[in-house]
């Protein structure tokens, strides 16, 4: 005899055949995607337009870095010696050709307590190196490698960073004559406080990649192969890579081949933290800049400024994360008298500031 199937046993019948269909159909979905692109990874390609190749393209981070690389030059901080490098090696940290005639970039910090200087380039040839210029604020300094000649420059990017944007840090290490780093800017215009200093840099960005000590003085480079900063050993004080001022890297550049002589940095005497939407609502406050300490004396205590107060506006600029409170990044010059607008005790006010000079 033949039993009906119940209703309950075709309910339970009906869900199994749904979810195997869903299982069987999913997995052919997963392959079909798996077949197209591949096992998922961190996207290091980007169509190029308008770069440094002369055309359009696509260009792998790799390719980027490889075409790169020979600007890349190592800056010996100390005397190395095959024992040195056994040793592991100390006194090489990296810097990138800005100007056919041997002018470099790097990070101040990776040449503190030089006891010599020389920069030896991609095609084996080495140079005693000067310091030309240096910018304390942001962390930069710009080198001579003296008798270079016909070497190959990085340019600089035209436009700021932001985040999202795909970089790629370019160094040179002993034993490894090409390492990269690549991810996506995940901050820009933040103060980053490294150790051992008691003042923090402006105008830097972070990368959300793997940090390497090794690193320090490389380019970080856009999807084009243009510097938009320069890598620093942070050393943990901020997520992932931290890179330093572009802006501030290319206005020592102008300066040294303009011909102006030792051209003040424009100052005001102040540090402080960009405020994002989010923190500045949670907090009650509107974006901008919010006041951490002043320099006495200087131009922000002159006008005012006290901790805790939030600067919205620069003149007709508005301050944001790509407009952070920095003389640099807003291009102001020593002397220049400027409208600051001040959001302290619920209200806000205008004062005026003389830019100073650092």
């Amino acid at each position: 005899m033949t039993t009906a199937a119940r209703p309950r046993d075709r309910l339970i019948a009906a869900v199994v055949l749904s979810a195997v269909i869903g299982l069987i159909g999913g997995g052919l979905a997963a392959w079909g995607i798996y077949a197209r692109f591949g096992p998922v990874e961190r996207v290091t390609q980007q169509t190029i337009v308008g770069g440094s190749g002369g055309g359009s393209g696509t260009q792998t981070a790799g390719s980027i870095a490889q075409a790169k690389s020979v600007s890349v030059v190592e800056v010996i901080t100390e005397t190395v010696t095959a024992t040195s490098l056994l040793n592991g090696p100390t006194g090489i940290v990296d810097g990138f050709v800005v100007s056919p005639s041997g002018l470099v970039v790097t990070s101040i910090h990776a040449i503190q307590g030089a006891a010599t200087l020389r920069i030896a380039t991609s095609d084996g040839h080495s140079y005693p190196a000067t310091i030309v210029r240096a910018d304390p604020t942001h962390g930069v300094v710009l080198l001579q490698a003296v008798g270079a000649q016909h070497l190959t420059a990085l340019t600089f990017a035209s436009v700021t960073p932001t985040v999202g944007d795909l970089a790629i840090a370019v160094a040179h290490t002993p034993f490894s004559p090409v390492t990269l780093s690549t991810g996506t800017v995940s901050s820009v215009g933040i103060s980053v406080m490294l150790s051992g200093t008691t003042t923090p840099l402006l105008d830097a960005l972070t990368v959300d990649a793997t940090p390497d000590p090794r690193q320090d003085g490389a380019p970080l480079l856009d999807g084009n192969g243009n510097v938009i900063g320069v890598v620093v050993d942070a050393a943990g004080a901020a997520p992932g890579v931290v890179a330093l001022s572009m802006t501030a890297a290319a206005d020592l550049v102008v300066e040294a081949t303009g011909g102006s002589g030792s051209t003040p940095v424009p100052a005001l005497g102040v540090q402080s933290l960009v405020l994002d939407p989010a923190t500045a609502a949670a907090a009650g406050l509107p974006v901008g800049a919010l006041v951490l300490s002043v320099t006495a004396g200087g131009p922000a205590a002159d006008a005012g400024l006290l901790p805790g107060d939030v600067v919205t506006a620069v003149g007709s600029t508005t301050l944001d994360a790509t407009h952070p409170l920095d003389p640099t990044v807003l291009g102001l010059a020593p002397g220049e008298q400027v409208s600051v607008t001040v959001f302290s005790d619920g209200k806000s006010r205008i004062v005026q500031l003389t830019v100073g000079s650092g």
